[in-house]
């Protein structure tokens, strides 16, 4: 009664030692993976779109490696995506868990999805939004719209003889431009969230010294 079953590990103990340190990094090379193969998504997607990948031969020791700039930049985001993310999960992770075991397994892998979440969805949407405004079906669900509601067909038509300049800018400019806005913009939601955090932890402490008097 009250005991937990363990599971018994059978192979070397040197093994058993790697797992036990790289455990808890788990989450985070899962999230560093996805955020990789988003930027590399993006990157294989401008370069279909005519981006020229221009590339710069470094020497490492006698030899000579190509190395891409544009690639770089998206890698480094995805680096950004990774400290955001880790600094916020921190944070969120085991504040106010319950002390039963089951209930702090289950949250924590609730949270970290969460996180992961709050970091990628906006990250990934304002990665892609300007392509998607331009794409032909949004185009023509926006006129669909425009047709059905007259009174918004004037703002579709001046959003996109706005946005028509922004458009025709090229592809590297494309490039640098959503990878800023998307990093900005990952940037307010995280901060907003841990500014959420401490007031919520803020909050708390104040009750609890409320009650205590």
């Amino acid at each position: 009664m009250g005991t937990e079953d363990k599971i018994v590990f059978h192979g070397p103990r040197w093994l058993y030692g790697f797992w036990q340190s790289t455990r808890a990094r788990i989450p985070l090379l899962g999230f560093a993976l996805v955020s990789a193969l988003i930027e590399l998504f993006y990157f294989d997607f401008m370069i279909s779109r005519g981006m020229l990948d221009k590339q710069v031969q470094l020497q490492l020791g006698g030899w000579l490696t190509p190395f891409s700039i544009t690639l770089a930049l998206a890698l480094g985001n995805a680096v950004l995506l990774v400290s955001l993310w880790q600094s916020l999960f921190e944070r969120i992770a085991y504040a106010g868990l319950s002390s039963d075991r089951r209930v702090r397994r289950i949250m924590y892998l609730l949270r970290m999805i969460r996180t992961s979440a709050l970091i990628l969805a906006p990250f990934t949407i304002l990665l892609f939004l300007p392509y998607i405004l331009e794409s032909t079906w949004w185009v023509g669900l926006a006129n669909g719209v425009g047709n059905s509601v007259p009174s918004l067909r004037g703002s579709i038509d001046g959003f996109y003889s706005w946005s028509y300049g922004l458009s025709r800018m090229d592809a590297p400019t494309k490039f640098i431009a959503s990878q800023l806005i998307a990093s900005f913009g990952t940037i307010v939601v995280a901060g907003l969230q841990l500014w959420r955090v401490q007031s919520a932890r803020g909050l708390t402490k104040i009750v609890q010294r409320r009650r205590l008097r």
